[in-house]
């Protein structure tokens, strides 16, 4: 409509694989190409480093120009689920650990660095009058999954948060680092308004933690998932699956020793961002469907587990889930337990139990009007039954 105008693209994507973008500063139509700059690096700072001389016409590397710029927090888009407006937010940038599957670095930097704590509340304040003005009922998620960093300003920035808002709920879904919290934390969490916790267990076992360059301590985690159930507040505990150096049994470990725990398990089937150890040739990743480093592709990047030990790996992950949700609510395995919510789902547990074998239920019918209990198939059978052992 108006080619005059640039078309800029950057953040993740173009900082990890800029030859993908690159293709596409060529013109779609005579004269006119589809982006005119393809940008690495974070973009505060882009408008005083694009001057003459500083690009090729194609491309602006931010991050090796070290651009001297403010931080600021950053809010997404305001989305409703259950009827309530969600809000992320980024506060930091840059992150100092070397996790080796984390990407963060690609874009981001090494350097931790965050924007004025004082401002965060005011991004909060901005983006929501955005979206309506300022109502008392929203849901804000922080996206930083090493905001505890900043512990103490992450805690008063939650209660000035909630001096505003009282009726504010919160969430970290990229999933907090257990490392960094206490039992008192725990309560503080609940105490400010979150409803749930997601933590990053990543890798169980000590020596794929080492291989990852990844702090743990099962111990730890375990008492901190029972000190939320007494208080009342769900756990996710998420882990990564298909890493390089992984092996079923480690992997079937790991499930196990969720399983017992009362929190949910999260699983994430390892994908290659270009860029990260191993994954550094951009031809890789050039001469395959970008879908493929999709999770739920299932991709066998590493070549330590195959598709189907990564799928029989999810399906175990969620039959966990499953039978903790039908659990009699007495018992309490996770605040939120509800039982079935059909014969369908009764019979499906039945099965499962009974036979120590994955079923699933299939949709049939018009519109999936009827519903039937059926085995999984093309699953790791051994794995299965090392679950069930």
């Amino acid at each position: 409509i108006r080619p005059e105008l640039p078309v800029i693209i950057g953040g993740h994507g173009p900082s990890s694989l800029p030859e993908y973008f690159l293709k596409a500063v060529h013109p779609v139509y005579p004269g006119r190409p589809l982006f005119s700059l393809v940008v690495s690096g974070e973009i505060e700072g882009f408008g005083e480093l694009l001057r003459p001389g500083k690009a090729d016409n194609r491309f602006l590397d931010l991050r090796k120009l070290n651009p001297k710029c403010d931080i600021k927090p950053m809010a997404g888009e305001s989305i409703l689920r259950a009827g309530r407006r969600s809000i992320s937010i980024t506060l930091t940038r840059g992150c100092p650990l070397k996790c080796r599957f984390c990407s963060n670095h690609i874009c981001h930097g090494r350097d931790f660095r965050s924007s004025p704590p004082g401002m965060w509340v005011d991004e909060v304040i901005r983006i929501n009058e955005k979206y309506g003005g300022t109502p008392k009922i929203f849901h804000l998620n922080i996206e930083d999954d090493n905001i505890l960093f900043m512990k103490n300003d992450f805690f008063s920035f939650l209660d000035a948060v909630r001096k505003h808002y009282p009726e504010v709920s919160f969430s970290a879904e990229n999933g907090l680092d257990y490392m960094m919290l206490e039992e008192q934390d725990i309560i503080r969490l609940k105490q400010s308004g979150f409803t749930r916790l997601n933590l990053s267990l990543a890798v169980l076992s000590e020596d794929s933690r080492n291989k990852e360059h990844r702090d743990g301590d099962p111990e730890k985690l375990e008492k901190l998932i029972h000190h939320c159930h007494k208080a009342d507040l769900p756990v996710t505990t998420h882990f990564i699956c298909g890493l390089d150096g992984d092996n079923r049994e480690d992997i079937v470990k790991t499930l196990r020793f969720l399983d017992r725990l009362p929190c949910q398990t999260g699983i994430s089937n390892f994908y290659p961002v270009p860029g990260l150890e191993g994954f550094e040739d951009a031809e890789l990743f050039l001469n395959r469907s970008p879908s493929l480093a999709l999770g739920s592709s299932v991709y066998p990047w590493t070549g330590a587990l195959s598709s189907a030990q990564m799928i029989t790996a999810f399906r175990l992950a969620r039959w966990s889930n499953f039978r903790k949700k039908l659990l009699e609510p007495k018992e309490k395995p996770f605040p939120g337990s509800t039982g079935a919510d059909s014969d369908t789902e009764e019979e499906l547990f039945r099965k499962i139990t009974g036979s120590r074998r994955l079923h699933t239920i299939l949709k049939v019918g018009k519109k999936g009007s009827n519903r039937t209990v059926v085995p999984l198939s093309h699953l790791d059978e051994d794995m299965v039954e090392g679950f069930f052992r």
